[in-house]
């Protein structure tokens, strides 16, 4: 037999599966279209419903067609997948092997980047039940053989359009701001003149509404007088005034934007944020990457320029750790004279700057001449007063401890204090003093000390480790150690306060065991204190004249800090008229309602 002939009997054809074609008649797509309009705006929304019923119209002339649902996008760029909702649900249903084919007009519908339509158009094609695209207007079916590079090439083509896009807008916007042709939108306080087809007017300025601009006036002046931006919207949502939206809650991060918006105080500031990537669309803060201008007196202003500016200093402040506008307040009337606010917050470790404010108080009127006969009707020199660290426990009297990264007080400071929720942190410098006293939530520096479901009595801690770093500068402490300190609870009326002369304070520092390894606190004596028990007893009264001379004057113990003139001449809101805005903003909404 000639091998070179083949015996039909031994052979058995085997055909290969058809290849997908959407055309043919022998299998039924499950199919779902997509379809997408760049833009929100009412012209675009005709184009969405004529998108909806071509694909409809399009699957009636494809009988294998089974159109089983259309996905649609509104007012999303095809750049990205993010918050392409609709799009990311039909991949969803893809993988859940509901579709064997997806329908949508072109490439740079489906997706104009790249990557993304390449690898989303493999992994459907490598899925269990593959799913291909048909893209209609491109003529290509990505499960067909010769696909894979006629879609790279469509998709660098879209990808290529819409960088050419993006330069055509960039250009586009650069001449509209050069040219003062501004985007201008209303922001809470302003309105905008339409034309009679109910379009904004383009070239119409900005116009205040009145009833809003009395809020925008209170926001402005409350946080200037150190009010948080969640207690302002506390108070706006308690007065019952709804945001530009209509909701009833405000929200910080809106007064924020409110605060730093240029247009209350009448000018335009063009193109303050930007698209750093058209793909991942993520905005970035314009720090001189694209050209600005700066237009002045562009509208009528809600505002001052000086109040605006002073906001702005504040939220810069702010930032970095100063709740206040002035970083540095001191007290100039009371028993406090001298002593400056401690914001816990700062981030400055300069001692010069505490010993500037407080020396810039005069506190000649607050000195007192002391004759040593009026201290008793001995002779006592030579005694001495017995230092109380060596005497009485430290449960027995309010105690600070102090290192390089926080402020401890035990609990007798806890205690003096019970019934407070806010406390202000003193320091003169020079008088080597640290005192405590309640205060409001508003005031400026103010310290969370106990909230009024708190029943243990345990003590505080406060972290301050820029303030620790200039505390042991200004005394001369060893880093290596932490210090303690004695106070006094004073009380005179309803006044209440706490000292600390941190000028008598002990160092200690950790040891280790060698019974059990552990660490234990040992107290360490300064060298000045050999050879005597305690201080001479005309100094010690000289020194302790806080406690001792002052106890039979008024004290004004809450007198308010006064902010050390940086140059920024604002007269700042008081009290009574943020109490008056509350009344006008409360009768405004009454008059609504």
């Amino acid at each position: 037999m000639n091998s070179g002939v083949i015996n039909e009997m031994n052979r058995q054809f085997i055909p290969a599966t058809e290849k997908a074609n959407i055309y043919s008649d022998n299998r039924t797509y499950r199919t779902c279209a997509y379809c997408r309009v760049s833009t929100d705006s009412e012209e675009q929304m005709s184009s969405f419903e004529l998108q909806n019923e071509h694909y409809r119209n399009l699957a009636g002339k494809h009988p294998n067609w089974d159109l089983r649902h259309i996905y649609a996008d509104e007012g999303i760029s095809g750049t990205s997948l993010k918050k392409r909702d609709e799009f990311n649900r039909m991949l969803k249903a893809c993988n859940e092997g509901e579709y064997d084919l997806i329908v949508t007009k072109s490439v740079s519908r489906f997706a104009r980047n790249l990557v993304d339509c390449v690898s989303i158009v493999r992994k459907l094609k490598n899925l269990p039940n593959p799913v291909g695209v048909f893209f209609e207007t491109d003529n290509l079916f990505t499960l067909s053989e010769d696909s894979e590079l006629k879609l790279s090439l469509l998709a660098t083509f879209a990808q290529e359009e819409s960088v050419k896009k993006s330069e055509s807008m960039l250009w586009s916007l650069k001449e509209r701001f050069k040219n003062q042709r501004l985007l201008m939108p209303e922001p809470y306080g302003f309105k905008r003149q339409r034309t009679p087809a109910g379009k904004y007017d383009l070239n119409a300025r900005l116009e205040v509404v009145e009833d809003e601009a009395v809020v925008v006036r209170f926001i402005y002046d409350a946080f200037l007088a150190g009010y948080t931006l969640q207690s302002i919207c506390d108070i706006l949502h308690e007065l019952q005034i709804p945001t530009k939206t209509g909701k009833e809650r405000w929200l910080p991060s809106s007064l924020r934007y409110m605060l730093s918006n240029e247009r209350y105080c009448g000018n335009v500031l063009t193109w303050k944020t930007f698209t750093s990537d058209i793909f991942e669309h993520k905005k970035k803060i314009n720090n001189h990457d694209r050209d600005q201008y700066l237009y002045q007196d562009m509208h009528e202003s809600i505002v001052s320029l000086e109040k605006f500016e002073a906001a702005q200093l504040l939220l810069d402040n702010i930032k970095h750790g100063v709740r206040a506008l002035h970083p540095m307040q001191v007290i100039n009337v009371g028993i406090f004279t001298g002593y400056v606010p401690i914001n816990h917050h700062w981030i400055n470790d300069d001692p010069n700057v505490y010993f500037e404010a407080s020396n810039s108080v005069d506190r000649m009127g607050s000195s007192y001449q002391i004759r040593k006969d009026s201290l008793s009707k001995f002779d006592l020199r030579g005694f001495q007063v017995v230092r109380g660290t060596t005497l009485t426990a430290r449960a027995e009297r309010p105690s600070l401890t102090i290192n390089d990264r926080k402020l401890s007080f035990n609990t007798e400071c806890v205690k003096a204090f019970h019934d407070v929720s806010h406390v202000q942190l003193l320091i003169h410098p020079s008088d080597r003093r640290i005192a405590i006293r309640p205060c409001s939530k508003h005031d400026v520096h103010s310290i969370r000390w106990r909230t009024g479901n708190e029943s243990n009595i345990i003590g505080k801690i406060i972290k301050a480790p820029y303030f620790s770093e200039a505390l042991y500068k200004i005394m001369n402490w060893n880093p290596d150690y932490q210090y303690i300190v004695r106070g006094t609870f004073l009380k005179q009326g309803n006044e209440r306060i706490i000292v600390f002369d941190i000028s008598s304070a002990i160092s200690a520092m950790y040891v280790e065991c060698e019974e059990n390894g552990k660490r234990r606190r040992v107290l360490l004596c300064p060298d000045e204190w050999n050879g005597s028990f305690g201080e001479e007893f005309y100094d010690f009264i000289i020194q302790n004249d806080f406690y001792y001379i002052k106890a039979n004057i008024m004290w004004n113990s809450q007198s308010t800090a006064s902010p050390i003139s940086n140059g920024l001449d604002l007269e700042l809101p008081d009290s009574q008229s943020l109490a008056a805005s509350v009344e006008k903003l409360r009768s405004l909404n009454m008059e609504s309602e």
